[in-house]
């Protein structure tokens, strides 16, 4: 059965059990913004995806500020954890393996149950895709305000909804938008997610110790899979990373948190330059790892947009299948080169980017 046909159902389902949900979850009324405030139970449902975690962190950052008593759950992910622990406004995590959200999986009730009775007054569900087993987890909280992107179904599971703009904005500030229901403008203020100093540390000194020699370029790379679930030739990235490596004279390490330890393995077998061998346990350590790059090149990763807000010099290596909300606006510290089919990728290009970025950034 095909995945359109699957969708198919799924949403004839949804369409008729959605007057049943609306009986189960009531017609509470809310006000903006009085019902979110310093006595508020907050739940974060992610959707899967780190790099939206990134971008929601600013919005987490300003609401605890503004309102330090208000206490914030995020149900996240197994593997982006790591991320959530490194955010100060965050009190409790609840994380999940992908395969529990079913409802063939008996975990599942359970967290629905265990959401129920929670008592959470605020649900942001993230992401702008549907998905049943998500909504249904914010629907079932009860909570009287849910907001959440415009949907394939947007009421019940959400009662606040965000309406997509009609032009095309980069992802992260796209995502202050949860604000802005909220009837908050906090302007260019507004505190963005930062790599705990420990962490970095840590990765200066796991570097330092592989990597003596400061006047050497360090560039990380990620061949992992992008957000249009397409990514670069792994024989050409590997070639364009080699040759890029030889002409800096640089270093590479190698990260990805889709790609498994064989790929990686695999794609460091084609590599023709000094890897540092460097295995981080955890999305964390590699995170801390990337801070310290000198220059990042990447597909449309979740890595690459957080070398983006650290402000890395950073080559993106789109693919036809990136959507033009993926690409960051107002970043002169990055250069995208979109791939057409067919048609290889220029070393001279690229090594000319990254001298343009090197020369404005002063790395």
């Amino acid at each position: 059965m095909s995945t359109t046909t699957l969708t198919q159902r799924r949403d004839q389902m949804v369409g008729m059990l959605t007057p049943l949900f609306s009986r189960m979850v009531g017609h509470a009324s809310f006000s903006l913004p009085a019902d979110i405030n310093n006595r508020s139970r907050v739940l974060v449902v992610d959707s899967g995806d780190l790099t939206e975690l990134l971008f929601f962190a600013p919005v987490l950052n300003h609401l605890k500020r503004r309102f330090p008593g208000m206490r914030v759950t995020v149900l996240v992910r197994e593997g982006n954890g790591e991320l959530i622990r490194t955010l100060e406004p965050i009190n409790e995590m609840i994380s999940y393996q992908p395969e529990h959200l079913s409802f063939f999986s008996s975990t599942y009730f359970a967290l629905l149950r265990r959401i129920k009775t929670r008592g959470f007054d605020v649900v942001f569900l993230l992401g702008h895709e549907f998905s049943f087993a998500r909504s249904l987890v914010a629907l079932m909280t009860k909570a009287r305000l849910r907001i959440g992107f415009q949907q394939t179904f947007t009421y019940p599971f959400v009662n606040c909804e965000i309406r997509n703009a009609r032009d095309v904005q980069y992802e992260a500030p796209r995502s202050l938008a949860y604000l802005s229901v909220l009837g908050m403008t906090p302007g260019d203020s507004i505190p963005a997610w930062k790599l705990p100093e420990a962490d970095v540390r840590w990765a200066t000194q796991m570097i330092h110790f592989r990597h003596p020699n400061k006047e050497t370029l360090l560039i990380a790379v990620d061949p992992g899979m992008g957000k249009g679930k397409h990514r670069l030739v792994e024989t050409a990235l590997a070639h364009v990373a080699s040759e890029v490596a030889r002409r800096q004279g640089a270093k590479l390490v190698l990260l990805s948190n889709n790609l498994d330890a064989k790929g990686l393995l695999r794609f460091k077998s084609l590599l023709k330059g000094s890897v540092i061998d460097i295995e981080p346990r955890n999305v964390k350590e590699a995170l801390a790892l990337l801070s310290r790059a000198s220059l990042v090149l990447a597909g449309n990763t979740d890595y690459f947009h957080f070398a983006v807000s650290m402000r890395l010099p950073t080559i993106g290596f789109f693919t036809r299948f990136d959507a033009a909300n993926w690409f960051p606006k107002s970043a002169p510290w990055v250069q995208i080169i979109q791939g057409v089919r067919g048609q290889q990728v220029s070393v001279d290009e690229v090594c000319s980017k990254i001298d343009t970025l090197l020369h404005l950034t002063k790395r």
